[in-house]
């Protein structure tokens, strides 16, 4: 569509009367039912009457699913999904990709946005990322610009964080430090809504594997944006990996970042692989031991009180050729820091085998600086705020 219809199509959108408890959740474009818009969409279906809520699903599938469970949703090109875009007074999402396309955006422009984002950012987001001379270009820039700009509201987890990272991220008319909905089920059993697009399956056989005395290792990586990764690179072989954990009866599972997919492999004994684009909340309470190199999970891993092992096995490389960092590394990431495999099995070792935690103290006030709020209530505190300011 040229821009001048867009413009077209925004302005006669724009005089169509708002609905304002009419609230329209997006996820991330090409990803399913998670993160931070799932759990917040939940709670307000079942806590806010207030609102009207329907999750828009960019794929049919996924709003099918939806409403096989009786959740009102819909998808992007049903016949009426226009209408009902046009009459929206809140959209809500913890991404940008639906304002990446113009017809959504033309529909949805006098809608007030509450952007709940996916993490707290260790690696430059938003304007700091735009204003680094690392991987960014003009056309890069100026998308960049626009979908991190005109919010009503964007969701923080402290003060810290708000003026440090998304005050600075984000262009937006307020920061709302509720803490992050996706965190609460970090808090409490996983409820039957929580387990919609978690591998239940896994989940069970996790929880069998602990009773009967093994642990978990979580591996989740961030992804690259020039690409590469631990297993191309390298970084860790499987089979290896495979073997120090059926030694030591332990569970290796392996939870990719939702922008990158891996094909279906023969994995060996011992290592599971969560589809990315799953939800992998409802499971990190089981975990013993998160691994990790610059994913911003480990900040809400940090409420699990469990230790966490870095291995920034390219720091060089990814600072330079993907993203800058927001922070000094070494004093944001508290837990062991390893640089290659064979340190990698020795801190494993160490915490797992031998029952040695020396970042205890480190972690809780990293924690306590990160989040105001650890009390698994994030989801009511923003719900109240968006009606008592939005209706």
């Amino acid at each position: 569509m040229q821009q001048n219809e867009m413009e077209k199509l925004q302005k006669l959108a724009s005089a169509i009367p708002k609905q304002k408890n009419l609230a329209i959740f997006f996820g991330r474009a090409g990803s399913h039912f998670m993160d931070n818009v799932k759990y917040f969409y939940i709670h307000c279906v079942n806590n806010q009457p207030e609102l009207e809520c329907l999750f828009m699903a960019f794929d049919k599938k996924e709003a099918d699913i939806l409403k096989r469970q009786g959740l009102p949703a819909t998808w992007i090109n049903h016949p009426d999904a226009a209408d009902l875009m046009t009459k929206a007074g809140i959209v809500i999402s913890d991404d940008f990709s639906w304002k990446d396309q113009g017809i959504l955006w033309a529909l949805l422009s006098e809608a007030k946005t509450v952007q709940l984002w996916h993490g707290i950012p260790l690696k430059a987001i938003g304007f700091p990322e735009i204003n680094s001379t690392v991987n960014m270009n003009p056309e890069k820039a100026k998308h960049l610009t626009f979908a991190y700009s005109g919010y009503n509201s964007v969701v923080s987890t402290s003060p810290f964080f708000t003026e440090r990272a998304f005050a600075k991220a984000f262009r937006a008319e307020e920061f709302v430090e509720s803490g992050y909905p996706r965190n609460d089920v970090l808090m409490r059993r996983p409820t039957k809504y929580d387990m919609i697009n978690t591998d239940r399956n896994l989940y069970g056989e996790i929880v069998k594997f602990r009773k009967l005395g093994g642990k978990t290792v979580f591996f989740m990586p961030t992804f690259r944006d020039v690409g590469g990764g631990p297993f191309e690179d390298g970084a860790i072989d499987l089979m290896r990996m495979s073997g120090f954990c059926k030694k030591n009866n332990l569970m290796f599972v392996c939870k990719f970042h939702p922008y990158l997919t891996l094909s279906k492999v023969s994995l060996p004994e011992n290592i599971r692989m969560v589809d990315s684009k799953s939800d992998v909340y409802p499971l990190l309470p089981l975990c013993d031991v998160l691994l990790t190199d610059y994913s911003s999970v480990y900040f809400d891993f940090l409420l699990v009180d469990k230790p966490i092992v870095f291995y920034p096995y390219d720091y060089e490389k990814y600072i330079s050729k993907n993203r800058e960092l927001l922070f000094d590394y070494d004093s944001m990431t508290p837990g062991k820091k390893v640089s290659n495999e064979n340190d990698l099995y020795t801190a494993f070792e160490d915490i797992m085998i031998n029952n040695i935690d020396d970042f205890a103290d480190v972690r809780q006030r990293l924690r306590d600086l990160s989040f105001s709020n650890a009390d698994g209530f994030a989801a009511k505190r923003l719900g109240k705020h968006v009606v008592s300011n939005f209706l």
